[in-house]
């Protein structure tokens, strides 16, 4: 039930982005800063990408209807071979190979919507393998419309979605405040922000599973091994962020340098490494305790730490800052800052408790 509402949902969201894309592509860059000339080639790839944006959405509903029942593995193969797919088909596709017609950068986005498209049919058709027979995750066998359960569904999915936005602002935001620093100060925080992302790659990995397992012991009434799950994966996840932490600091100048970092953008690059990696243990339990309420269905302190972090602490933070005629590190300090205030926000729900006992209205079902 709440997978089939879940792709009603993403249906109805799409066909928006369907709309624009076919009608107003173009636009849409222009009205986001694009030149002309740009806006021209970038609707090329702009209109077959929100055309079938449905397809982008509905694989990463299957994918987490997965995992959230505890298979990691399937859509870790599903992707690989996603990806497998779109390696194939983007130079084939851009550049005509094998017979097909050159398509130029719009061939990037018929590949990756062919690639998606094959992730989402090897996903169905694993729900329906004979060894999958009473499995978790299927598509049901009468589709029915419950506005209750698409209001449950909406509830939890709003302080999510705004979450993520407010992340995405606030990196525009930074990108813009670190770009009067100059170019080279813009390749530096583009560099280690990359770093940033390899690092956390595994704590990503291990939060999700942490969620799953919360949203399971839950529903089982195990609120204790809940709570020890989250302690585990807290320790471990601070644990190997610490290691990535002063394996950065030690090794900055060798990684920004194979980045393509030089000059002046690797001395601005290795004063980041130099001060934000001494809080990646803190990013890592804040990380953890917030998939964690995700998973027990509490999104608004995600919400209200990305705010209060990244957004009020972290860019007003530089803001001021760059007023001021602070030099370039006091931007990284002020990265810190928000890295500090997010572990906060996120550690004081968490300590409330309040996770514990969520329960979700799904149309009369808890």
């Amino acid at each position: 039930m709440i997978l089939s509402h879940s792709l009603y949902l993403a249906l109805a969201f799409s066909a928006v982005l369907a709309i624009i894309g076919m009608l107003w592509p173009q636009n849409l860059l222009l009205l986001l800063g694009a030149d002309p000339e740009v806006a021209v080639v970038g609707a090329r790839f702009l209109s077959p990408m929100l055309i079938g944006m449905f397809v982008f959405v509905t694989l990463m509903i299957l994918t987490t209807a997965f995992q959230s029942t505890g298979d990691s593995r399937t859509p870790m193969f599903v992707m690989i071979a996603v990806n497998i797919v779109n390696i194939a088909l983007n130079p084939t596709l851009i550049m005509g190979l094998g017979g097909f017609p050159a398509l130029g950068i719009a061939g990037s986005a018929y590949a990756s919507l062919a690639s998606r498209t094959t992730g989402v049919l090897l996903l169905i058709g694993v729900m329906y393998l004979p060894s999958r027979k009473d499995g978790p995750v299927r598509l049901p066998k009468r589709w029915t419309f419950e506005p209750q359960l698409i209001k449950g569904i909406v509830r939890v999915m709003i302080p999510s979605a705004v979450q993520s936005g407010v992340r995405s602002f606030a990196f525009l935001g930074m990108t813009a405040i670190v770009a009067l620093y100059g170019t080279a100060a813009v390749a530096a925080y583009g560099i280690c922000q990359r770093l940033d992302m390899l690092g956390l790659v595994f704590v990503m990995g291990l939060c999700t599973g942490v969620a799953v397992m919360v949203g399971q012991n839950l529903g089982a009434g195990k609120v204790e091994r809940a709570e020890k799950a989250v302690r585990i994966a807290m320790i471990v996840n601070a644990s190997f962020m610490a290691m990535v932490g002063i394996l950065y600091l030690l090794s900055a100048e060798h990684l920004l340098a194979f980045f393509g970092a030089t000059g002046t953008s690797l001395a601005n690059g290795i004063l980041f490494m130099q001060i934000v990696p001494a809080s990646y243990f803190v990013i890592a339990m804040a990380m953890t305790m917030g998939f964690a309420m995700n998973g027990a269905g509490m999104t608004r302190p995600g919400m209200y730490a990305a705010i209060a972090g990244q957004l009020i602490v972290q860019v007003g933070l530089a803001a001021i800052l760059v007023t001021m005629g602070m030099p370039l590190q006091f931007i990284w300090f002020a990265v810190v800052c928000g890295t500090v205030i997010v572990f906060l926000c996120d550690l004081f729900f968490y300590r409330q408790g309040a996770w514990k006992t969520k329960k979700l209205d799904l149309g009369g079902e808890n």
